[in-house]
Order: structure tokens, then C-alpha cells, then sequence
């Protein structure tokens, strides 16, 4: 259980978000937990139950916890609500069990109209330096807080490759190039591993244990082979994502809206999860995004924010009940 200290210190970061966003006209918006339908991610198991008929016992509706709220608010962005954010529970299941997961967490997710994602490294750039003037002078407990507000380095993730993994002039779009990085890296391939199952190990393996630990880093420009709904460039796609203390915290898109590219990943996505242990319906609501104005949006994670805040190791030592 959390000491009083750090419980006051999260009230704070809590409230310092809001300000942030209400400060800038965003509107926060409280989405349901419970979805009849999610948006397929191969990477994902959720949660399910079931939602029982009072009059019928023979009758249940199958629900999931959600994974994010991104499946509500892109119907919301599609309707007209401009600049939202949302803060607050997000469920995921059959996740590896170490100090910087946990199966519930909070997440601020927000979305940005008329911005993409590089626009986006900006505004949190200024959220993280906003955290920093509220909170750290305030509590002896910030020994993080000088990593958080250091500024922040920026780094594709073919430039981490060459630096980290030394691959140097790596492409993604070259056929075999991922088997033949593999090779040069000494890791095992197995006969059915993809691209993007090679992509991860090496990135996992090599990138991310060496990126630097005493100041922020935003890994941009992901390669447009791992499946997601950024809008692609090239062998990119308009992606980010935010490194603390090493620890990953926040991924950014500049968000596709090609109802042509959403129906594909629907549906490609749907297919990987045949063999999931939990599976859900594809959520169709998501071709309504098709009609939304161009935008970006960033999720973020509210407790290995505050560990990085805080300088501390491990998820449970930020969160109430572990």
C-alpha cells in the first residue's frame, strides 16, 4: 500500500495533468470501462464478463475491460467534440509480470485536432516541463524530476538501430533485411517468426535496454511493417513513442483516418486473433472515424509516469493495492 507521501504526491500529478489540459480548452471526457466490442490488437488479451439478463438466467451479453478508451473516443472526435482527454482505469490481461506492468492501470489518453504526431512531441515536451514546476518543488520525493524535465532527445528508430544495435544504413522495406539483422545480431530465428516478431526482439533486445536513462527520449519514425493505426510514410509510419528512465510511457500517432486502412486493419488484425485466449468482436464503430477531422493522439502511462517522477523501480510502490 501506498505511503501518504506518495499518495499526496499522485493526487497532485493527477491534478497537474488536468490543468494542463484544461488549461489548453481540451475537454475531459468519462468513457464506459465495459465495451461489447474492442478494437483488435494482435499484441492485446483483455478481460471479459458478462452482462446478465435480470429476467432470464439463459441470457448474457458478453462484455470486455477495456484496453483504452480510444475504440469511445474516436466516435466522440468523429462527432465533432475537438481537442478531448481522458484519465482514468484501463484493463489489460496476459501481460508479463514485472515491475513495470500491471493488469489495471491509469492512462491519460488524449486527442488533438488539426495536429499530427510531430506536432504532438511539442505539447508534451511542455507537459513534462509543466509537471516538473508543479510538482517538484513541492515534495522531497522527486529525485526523478530532473530526468523528466531535462530536455528532451529525439531519435528515429533506424538512427537506434545504427547506434545501439549497429546497423547502420538499415532499411525496413528491404526484403530479408530483419533475418539478415538477426544474423548479424546472433539471435536465433525461429522458422515462423515475421518481420515485426524480429523487428521487437531486436528493439527489445538491443535498443531499448541502452537508450540513455537521464533524460527523456521520443523513438519516432516506426517502421510502417508493425500493424498499428498510424498513417503510414514510406516504410514509416507517423509514429512516436516516449522513453522515462528507460521505461517506455507514451505512443503518439498521427491518427489514420482512410476508411479503406481502416477496414484493412480491422480486418487483418481481426484474423491474428483467431487463436487468442479472449476474444471479442472487431469494432466496426471505428470506420466512423473515417468522417473525424485530422488529428493526433498520445497515450500515456499515469504510473510509470509517476515512477519516473519519483525515481522509483517498481509499479507497486506508486499504485494503492497492488
Amino acid at each position: 500500500m501506498l505511503s501518504i507521501e506518495v499518495a499526496r504526491f499522485r493526487a497532485r500529478t493527477l491534478a497537474a495533468l488536468r490543468a494542463f489540459f484544461d488549461e489548453r480548452g481540451y475537454l475531459e471526457v468519462d468513457t464506459p470501462i465495459l465495451a461489447p466490442e474492442l478494437i483488435p490488437e494482435a499484441h492485446i488479451e483483455p478481460f471479459a464478463t458478462d452482462l446478465l439478463d435480470p429476467c432470464d438466467p439463459g441470457i448474457a451479453e458478453r462484455r470486455f475491460l477495456v484496453p483504452s478508451p480510444e475504440v469511445w473516443m474516436k466516435r466522440l472526435l468523429a462527432r465533432g467534440y475537438g481537442n478531448i482527454y481522458y484519465l482514468g482505469k484501463v484493463f489489460r490481461n496476459s501481460e508479463s509480470r514485472s515491475r513495470i506492468h500491471h493488469p489495471e492501470f491509469t492512462m491519460l489518453e488524449w486527442y488533438t485536432v488539426e495536429a499530427d504526431a510531430e506536432s504532438q512531441e511539442d505539447l508534451t515536451a511542455r507537459l513534462l516541463a509543466h509537471l516538473c514546476a508543479r510538482l517538484c518543488e513541492r515534495t522531497p520525493h522527486t529525485e526523478g524530476c530532473r530526468t523528466v524535465g531535462a530536455p528532451v532527445e529525439r531519435l528515429t528508430v533506424a538512427g537506434s538501430f545504427a547506434r545501439y544495435a549497429g546497423l547502420d544504413g538499415f532499411r525496413f522495406d528491404a526484403p530479408g533485411s530483419l533475418r539478415r539483422a538477426a544474423a548479424q545480431l546472433e539471435l536465433h530465428v525461429g522458422p515462423q517468426e515475421s518481420d515485426e516478431d524480429l523487428f521487437q526482439r531486436i528493439l527489445l533486445t538491443h535498443v531499448e535496454p541502452a537508450l540513455p536513462t537521464d533524460r527523456p527520449v521520443i523513438l519516432a519514425d516506426y517502421p510502417a511493417l508493425v500493424p498499428t493505426l498510424a498513417r503510414a510514410r514510406g516504410a514509416t509510419c507517423e509514429r512516436w513513442e516516449l522513453y522515462l528512465a528507460g521505461m517506455e510511457v507514451a505512443n503518439c500517432y498521427t491518427e489514420e483516418r482512410d476508411p479503406s486502412r481502416l477496414a484493412e486493419f480491422l480486418s487483418h488484425e481481426a484474423a491474428r486473433k483467431r487463436d487468442a485466449r479472449v476474444r471479442h468482436p472487431p469494432a466496426e464503430s471505428l470506420l466512423e472515424f473515417a468522417s473525424a477531422p485530422a488529428c493526433s493522439g498520445a497515450a500515456l502511462g499515469v504510473d510509470r509516469l509517476i515512477m519516473a517522477l519519483l525515481g522509483l523501480r517498481e509499479i507497486a510502490g506508486v499504485i494503492f493495492f497492488p
